[in-house]
This record gives C-alpha cells, structure tokens and sequence, in this order.
C-alpha cells in the first residue's frame, strides 16, 4: 500500500516534492490556500547543485528557453551612466545575474505542471489542526475536511501559518535590516536587458529589471532597522515608500508611478527563518517554511530546489519516515548554514547612505569588474563548498555502503607550506610597502608627506609604525588558516580576495607615497573596505576565526578611507 502524503504549498520547493514522490507511486496531496495556481512573482534564479536537480527532472533546457534575458547587471550614476557592470557573457553562470534568471511564477508553473500529472492539487484550502502519533497524522483542514497522512510536508514562505502550528515559538528569526518592495510596472522603450541598480543616499535603491512578459520588474529597497513595517496594510506601505523615495533621482518617480497601479504588490522586511529542528515526527518543514535564507544570499530557489529533492529521495529510501527526516536534514543542514552565513553588514555595505559611500561602492565595483579580478568575484555567486552530493542518490539504498562518522575530507596545505606561502605574500606586500615608506631613507617622500595639509585626527607616525604589524599579524593569522582548510569554492574565493586585498596594501603605498597621486589613492583605499569586507565575509563561511582575525585590518582601512580622501581635497596642488 503506498504511503500517504500531504504538502503544503504549491511553489517552487513543494511541487518539486510532489514530482519526486509522485513519481515513486506515493499517494500525494499538495494544499495550497490560494483559490489558483499563483503564476506572478519576480526574478529569481538558479545555480550549481539546484540545476543538477532540474536536468534530472529534464526541465533545466526548458528553464534556460523561459528565462528573463537579462544579459548581466549594471550599477548606475543618478543621470544613468554606467558606473560598473557584470555581463553575463563575461561571467558565464556565475555572475550577479545567473545564466538562469527566471520569474518565480514561470519556474514554479514549469514544476507544477508535471507535478500535478503524479499528485492531487486542492486550491482554496489550508490546514487549520494537526495532531500526530507514532504512525501518522491527522489533519484537519480549514474546509472542515479531516484526512489522515503517513507524512505531512510543509512547504510554505518565510511566515509559514501551518509552521506556527507545529512548531509554535521556534523560530528565531535573524534581521537583516533591509525592506523590501517588489512589483511589477510597464517597460520603456529604452528599457534593455540589463539589471539597473541605482543608489541614492540614506541606504535607498532603485532597481529594474528585464522580463520575458513585455513589462518590468521593479525593485525599492531601504536599508534600516524592522519596524514591523511587514505588519502595515497595503496602503501605509506604499505611503511610506512614496515618502522615502520622493527625491532618490534616476528612475525613482517612474517606478513610484508604476507602483500605484501595480497588481502584484509584494512588500516584506527581510528576515532569516532559524529553526533548531525541521522535523517533529511525521511532520517536516522544507524550502522557505525551514530555512529562508532572504534574497541577499542569492542562493533561495537553489535551496528550495535542492531540499525538495533531498527529502523526496530520503523519504523513497527509507520506510522509517522520522528516520528519513533525521537524514535530510544532515545532509541539507550544512549547505543551509553556508548559505545563511551573510553578515548583518551586507545590506548596508550594499546601499550606503552617504554619498561617499555611494562612490567607494561603485569604485570598488568597477575595480571588480575588470577581467583581471572578475574570476574571485564570479566565484562568490557561484556554487558553494556545502553543497549536497547529489552523486549519493545514484545509488539505490540497499546498495550504499554508510558513510563513516570520523570520514576525513580532503586537508589544506599542510603547516609548513602554509607557512611559507603566508611569509611570501606578507613579506612582498612589505617589501613593496618599505620601498615607499616616508622614513629618513626616502627624504623626498618624506619631506612631501610632512609638507601635506593633515586633518587633526591624523595619528602620529608612531601610531602607523605599531598598528600596521598589528594588523599583518591579523591578516597573516587568516591566511594561514584558510590555507589549510580542504579546497572549495568558498575556501578558495576566500584566499583570492585574503590576496587581492594584501596586494592592494602594497599598491596604495605607490600611488600615495611614490606617485603622490592622492585621488586615486582615495578611491583605491575606498576599495579596499569593500573588497576586505568581502574578504571577511567569504572567509566566515570558511573558518571563523580567519574572518575575525580581518576585522580590524576592515575597520582601519575604514579610517584610512576618510583620512586620504580628506588629504585629497585639502591637498589639490600638492597630489595629481
């Protein structure tokens, strides 16, 4: 007799349960408390492990044929010029914009629609009570309907009702302090097929984005602490997003125009779902409902996709339905925790609130895009180190040899190769540096910098003298260490930024002190916070202790930042 199954919700993570289940002969019920299939919804995509599974449900080529054509993203001045750009071209499937960019409502209709050839779809409901014993579950639906499962998935949003009745005060969101509004307006002759992301002070932007419907997604965005602005009707957060954005420029009022006839209004303030546990016996929470990781990991759908796929194959090889829980959620748990590891300081780093801000982003940017650093910034949007071996469902179970508790994964460099690769890299970035040093070795250096028009905070030489070992010794400690963790994606962007960033050190000090050209000499220090803030945050995906170990190293290059950029307007006849 085949097994019973109820899913809730019928987006991207609970057809493609449905699919799998179905497929293997169980008996599915997918519920789903809109009265129809939703088809709207805005840019998503899919990367790494997540196409895997779409090519092994022969949908990937489908999926590629229906995407938006977005042909890369641009970050764009107020009058519209292109500050910095990602080609899609140039990155291949790894940039800010995927190889696969779809609209949420197109890649869930392409799931839906085999789905519901292998599961039974009930519109219009939802499940109001659920109580379960060792066997089973019995539910009871908002209809009045009651109706007992082997299993019951729930495959909801970041605000799942039927979550909160199951695991009542469990979840311990994590705030991102970012708000966000998407929707839909029409499209511009002069639109094209790039995202545009605009900037304007007091952590605001403007995005739009291409489609394949003949219209234009819009995106606004405001970085700031909650303020329950996800609980306001409709109105009141449209109010206050006519009131932010009034004087933002670019394309601002457009989109503010689009907004007030739009019809698929989304607003929400961004929060990662932290459950201590998926599953409590015959119950089990995926996609969004379990883990939401918000939109700033770029890695949602990916997840959704891959945990559906997961629980399925678990669920098909084991008639221990808890037991095949427990086994999801070992496998999934890595890969979540990875891609839920985006600092709190992303959002804000992103949408900067001073005008400043605004020009170090864009410069580092810009900095990025070039072919000769383009590779470490694809890697950080492309596939991840914790990814689900897919490779481990190929096998039937009856087949697969367990896997070892105390299995060794595959080291690091080992200490003294580490060692030695760390001296290398630190001692050049110090030779270099040396060679510009303003000490009575170099009196011409010396005596022009002494000559500089200094803002009062400027530290004493002695000062620079004691923080700059300090802060090597910082970075050498996380070099070391990311050195010797096991090779990955993750790992290894890590490394490429720990040495774009200590090569940048060495080249500030020529543009400063032997050039003596002080403007670029700002932007490049300007550079050097973003790219070391990437830096941390690669690097906290990968060993904790490399990233803190950054954190001054970040936090002085900060103050540095604001001292040669005050040097440089202070100085305009003594630096090119």
């Amino acid at each position: 007799m085949s097994r019973r199954i109820l899913i809730t919700g019928a987006s991207v993570a609970g057809n493609t349960v449905a699919y799998w289940l179905g497929r293997a002969g169980f008996d599915v019920t997918v519920v789903e408390r809109t009265p129809a299939f939703r088809d709207g919804g805005q840019n998503i995509d899919v990367r790494g492990v997540g196409r895997e599974v779409l090519r092994r449900m022969e949908l990937e080529q489908v999926a590629l044929e229906q995407g938006t054509g977005e042909e890369g993203t641009a970050w764009v001045e107020k009058d519209g010029r292109v500050a910095a750009q990602f080609l899609t071209a140039d990155t291949a499937a790894d940039g800010p914009t995927a190889e696969m960019e779809i609209l949420r409502g197109d890649l869930a209709r392409l799931l839906y629609e085999p789905a519901r050839e292998r599961a039974t779809f009930r519109f219009g409901d939802s499940v109001a009570r659920v109580e379960q014993d060792g066997d089973g579950a019995t539910v009871t639906f908002a209809s009045g309907a009651v109706e007992r499962y082997d299993a019951v998935v729930i495959a909801e949003g970041v605000g799942s009702k039927t979550r909160s009745l199951v695991f009542p005060g469990e979840n311990e969101p994590r705030w991102m302090d970012l708000t966000i509004a998407y929707f839909t307006i029409p499209r511009r002759p002069d639109d094209d097929h790039l995202w545009r992301w605009y900037n304007a002070p007091g952590g605001r932007s403007v995005s739009l984005r291409p489609d394949r419907h003949g219209t234009a997604r819009a995106m606004l965005s405001v970085q700031q602490r909650p303020g329950g602005e996800q609980d306001w009707d409709v109105e009141r957060q449209k109010a206050f997003l006519r009131y932010r954005f009034a004087d933002a420029g670019w394309q601002s009022d457009r989109v503010l125009a689009g907004m007030a006839t739009t019809d698929d209004f989304y607003f929400d303030v961004l929060r990662q779902v932290r459950m201590p546990r998926w599953s409590k016996g015959h119950i089990v929470l995926t996609g969004d409902a379990a883990w939401c990781a918000t939109p700033i990991a770029g890695y949602g759908t990916t997840l959704a996709i891959t945990g559906a796929y997961v629980l399925a194959q678990e669920l098909i090889r084991s008639t221990d339905v808890p037991a095949a829980f427990a086994a999801y959620e070992m496998a999934m748990r890595p890969m979540v925790e990875d891609a839920q590891g985006v600092p709190r300081i992303a959002p804000r780093l992103a949408n900067p609130h001073s005008r400043l801000g605004i020009r170090l982003l864009h410069g580092a940017l810009s900095v990025a895009s070039r072919p000769a650093v383009r590779g470490v910034a694809g890697r950080l949007f492309g596939g991840r180190s914790k990814d689900v071996d897919l490779s481990r469902y190929d096998t039937p179970a009856s087949e697969r040899i367990p896997a070892l508790s105390g299995a060794l994964s595959p080291t690091g460099l080992p200490p003294l190769l580490a060692l030695g690769a760390v001296g290398v890299v630190l001692g050049a970035s110090a030779l270099v540096g040396r060679r510009n040093a303003p000490d009575p070795s170099h009196p011409g250096i010396r005596g022009w910098y002494r000559r500089l028009d200094k803002p009062g905070y400027t530290p004493p030489d002695a000062v620079f003298g004691a923080v700059w070992p300090v802060l090597e010794t910082g970075l050498a400690a996380g070099g070391y260490r990311l050195l010797r963790q096991p090779s990955g994606s993750a790992r290894n962007a890590a490394v490429g930024l720990w040495l774009l960033n200590t090569a940048m050190v060495g080249g500030w000090t020529q543009l400063f002190f032997r050039e003596k050209r002080l403007g670029a000499s700002a932007a490049a220090s300007g550079a050097m916070v973003v790219t070391g803030a990437a830096y941390v945050a690669t690097a906290a995906k990968v060993d904790r202790l490399a990233a803190v170990a950054a954190v001054p190293f970040v936090t002085w290059l900060g103050f540095a930042t604001l001292l040669a950029e005050r040097i440089w307007r202070d100085n305009p006849e003594k630096g090119r």
